[in-house]
């Protein structure tokens, strides 16, 4: 199973039984969790001998998920229950490392000038990433490290990224927002007051200079929302 195939059971609020071989600290620190997912965590080297004794901790009536950290072992795991007579089991594709780095895009709305505003969801941390295309154009905002994922979207709807935006500095995961924009050749924005060590060329996010994307504007307005840095910006279509 893909990371991908695994976000559309989670969003579509499937059921589904994981079975995490992973050490329990790293379990207990970071898991695949949803509102129609249940969860087991049996460490890969107590399943080794044999899965038999295993088997009746799992329900038979709902798919099986096997997860590790990169895939080896839960593959290991997931051909063994096979073996036992298990069926409807399969393994996670790429482990936790693609969890992790899986980006889903969902349209969340329509604008109303023409062209949709999408979300990118990185379901396995809990961020978000934009993008607002209009017109055979497109905008990024705070992009994520795996700028692949956006330019072969955009490419996918026929747009061009024109600019990528970073509201702020951020202290969770590493901006791809640069590397996007040198890539596409598209115009590169962040708060002043958050790049003020910065040696490459940017735009200033600030009050009253709007973004044309397409037929769409985007406004910017300062605004500072406690738990973020001062330069923290809220961006909105006007």
């Amino acid at each position: 199973m893909t990371a991908g195939e695994l976000t559309k059971i989670v969003l579509n609020k499937e059921e589904l039984f994981i079975l995490d071989v992973r050490n329990q600290s790293d379990f207990d620190n970071w898991k695949i969790e949803g509102e129609s997912v249940e969860f087991i965590n049996i460490p890969y080297f107590d399943l080794l001998d044999s899965v038999d004794q295993a088997l009746e901790q799992f329900p038979s009536d709902k798919r099986l998920l096997v997860v590790c950290a990169k895939e080896g072992s839960s593959k290991f795991v997931a051909e063994q229950l096979v073996e036992a007579g298990r069926t409807n089991v399969s393994y996670l594709e790429g482990g936790m490392k693609s969890w992790s780095e899986h980006l889903e895009p969902v349209k969340i709305g329509d604008l109303k000038d023409g062209g949709s505003l999408y979300q990118f969801v990185r379901i396995g941390k809990g961020r978000l990433s934009y993008m607002v295309i209009s017109s055979g154009e497109a905008a990024v905002i705070d992009t994520f490290r795996m700028t692949d994922v956006f330019e072969r979207f955009a490419r996918e709807q026929g747009a061009t990224i024109k600019h990528t935006l970073d509201t702020h500095l951020h202290a969770d995961h590493i901006s791809g927002g640069r590397k996007l924009a040198e890539q596409t050749g598209a115009t590169y924005w962040s708060p002043p007051k958050d790049a003020t060590e910065v040696t490459f060329p940017y735009e200033k996010l600030e009050e009253g200079r709007d973004i044309t994307v397409g037929n769409t504007k985007i406004k910017i307005q300062p605004i500072y929302s406690p738990g973020h840095t001062v330069g923290k910006d809220v961006v909105y279509r006007r």
